[in-house]
């Protein structure tokens, strides 16, 4: 078949086929083919059967058809009808019914949060629990402290010191509903663990204390749905600086993964890290590769268009698998984060909404995967990555987190806020699917979201989809600039906020070391 003129999708290729149904010439890759025949799209396609089924089924009709025929035609019909309807139902159901199983129209009081204040590293801690990814705002007295994010699971922890607010009520309370006392701050203070022989240099740690605390065990997290913020303005408060005690660590043996020091292990995981409320006026651009490079090209040429530098999380298969598109990417100054080797299941969420690890998932496997991703990366362009890691899929926890923070990785999420998204949705691509949004919607589903400043935005390097879905990405770039706000990195948002700044440069300072370490073996 000769080409003629070019591609509808792709106007860089040359057009060797026509769809059948609406005519339209595309491409090889664009062609999909059924029954012989050559279709642009899944929607053609299911045109030109429905209209090959009318042309069949008036010729039938045209004829005289007995009786029993048509009794039997008419049933058949009709039930197909009912299965069809009955299906639809079905899946409306299953996509309205709440994920913990509430009663579809039933309202979910959520319960008020609880906590306990307890000793931790020479200071105290404290810890909550509540509705899965809430923010809750501490006071100490009448004086507000921080806000701490609660995980998937409904659990967060942030650090207190015990003076010069010794005696004073602690008390938690969401954005929406009224503080709740969880304790008070001890008068005595608790005895600091003796540090080893003096390491690397880290971030401030927490006061020195001299005494002991107990407290009761911690309540149960409640299952429950997760409140709707108001529409009132978060307090910018800042986070807990991470406390670290100093310690010695082992020389690695040659051809051995290098086991992560004491100082580190010991460490707090760090938060979640999905939105950046002191971040000023910056909002990171971020993509994620696996393992296809299906117009990653045209990508990296309209991003040097646009003149954006972002950050791309991409595993070591993909690295492995296109190179050249990843030196190319590098050297025009984009941030490349580690998304693990073979994009590996980490938790149960997708059985159990609950970011449980899954059997099999332990500490080593982990670093492999990361380890893996470093070296592969490093082959390919003489350097080292971003002291930054995305889990697949999201799945991740606080253990992960701990255990990737190990090796000097900063877990990076994507924001949420208020019942809205910054992942763009540009993997789903069954325009069938309740999730789907189309290529030029995507943009507008992204400019809605109700803070910009300080969000991280998630796309994919990769689309099978007809339209890309970076097409309007120009239009994207001229409205958030537009509003005053910069796209840029994960890693320059993180350097303009005091509040991530610490976790930011301990996970860099042990990467670095890591990476120096691996070099002269």
């Amino acid at each position: 078949m000769h080409a003629h003129s070019h591609c509808a999708n792709h106007p860089s290729h040359e057009a060797r086929y026509r769809c059948a149904t609406c005519g339209t010439w595309v491409c090889e890759r664009c062609a999909r083919e059924h029954a012989d025949r050559i279709f642009c799209s899944v929607r053609c396609r299911r045109r030109g059967e429905l209209r090959r089924l009318g042309s069949r089924a008036a010729a039938v009709l045209g004829h005289r058809v007995p009786a029993a025929w048509s009794i039997a035609l008419t049933t058949a019909a009709c039930a197909l009808l009912a299965a069809g309807v009955g299906r639809l139902v079905a899946e409306l159901l299953e996509v309205s019914t709440p994920a913990d199983g509430a009663a579809v129209g039933v309202a979910v009081t959520p319960a008020p949060p609880e906590g306990r204040v307890v000793a931790h590293d020479g200071g105290w801690r404290l810890e909550v629990s509540g509705a899965p990814e809430t923010s809750l705002l501490v006071e100490v007295g009448d004086r507000p402290v921080t806000v701490v994010q609660l995980d998937d699971n409904g659990r967060g922890s942030v650090d207190l010191a015990a003076a010069p607010d010794a005696g004073s009520q602690v008390r938690v309370s969401s954005l929406s509903g009224p503080p709740v006392v969880v304790g008070a701050l001890p008068t005595a203070t608790p005895t600091p663990p003796q540090p080893a022989a003096t390491a690397t240099a880290t971030p401030s740690a927490s006061p020195t204390k001299t005494a002991t605390a107990t407290s009761t065990a911690p309540p149960a997290p409640p299952v429950i749905a997760s409140p709707r913020p108001t529409a009132a303005p978060r307090p910018t408060l800042a986070a807990p600086t991470p406390a670290v005690t100093p310690r010695t660590s082992p020389a690695p043996s040659p051809g051995m993964t290098v086991p992560p020091p004491d100082d580190v292990a010991d460490g707090p995981a760090p938060p979640v890290l999905h939105l950046v409320h002191d971040g000023g006026a910056r909002l990171a651009l971020t993509f994620d590769g696996a393992t296809s490079a299906n117009g990653t090209a045209e990508l990296l040429e309209l991003l040097r268009e646009l003149d954006l530098e972002v950050t791309m999380f991409v595993t070591g298969e993909f690295i492995d698998r296109h190179p050249a598109i990843v030196r190319q990417a590098a050297l025009a100054g984009h941030e490349f984060g580690n998304h693990t080797y073979s994009h590996p299941r980490l938790t149960t969420y997708a059985t159990n909404r609950r970011h449980d690890l899954l059997p099999g998932v332990t500490r080593e496997s982990l670093h492999r995967e990361l380890e893996r991703t470093e070296e592969a990366f490093r082959a390919a362009t003489g350097r080292s990555l971003a002291p930054l890691w995305r889990a697949p899929y999201g799945e991740e926890n606080r253990q992960l987190r701990a255990w990737a923070m190990e090796l000097g990785y900063l877990h990076c999420r994507w924001s949420s806020l208020q019942g809205a998204s910054l992942d763009s949705l540009d993997w789903v691509e069954d325009e069938h699917s309740s999730l789907y949004v189309e290529s030029d919607r995507l943009i507008e589903r992204l400019l809605a979201f109700p803070r910009l400043e300080g969000g991280i935005v998630l796309m994919h390097l990769s689309t099978n989809r007809r339209v890309p879905p970076w097409t309007d990405l120009p239009r994207f770039a001229d409205e958030v600039r537009g509003r005053g706000v910069q796209i840029g990195t994960v890693s320059t948002l993180l350097k303009a906020s005091a509040e991530w700044r610490p976790w930011y440069e301990r996970a860099r300072a042990r990467h670095d070391e890591l990476s120096v370490r691996s070099a002269a073996r």
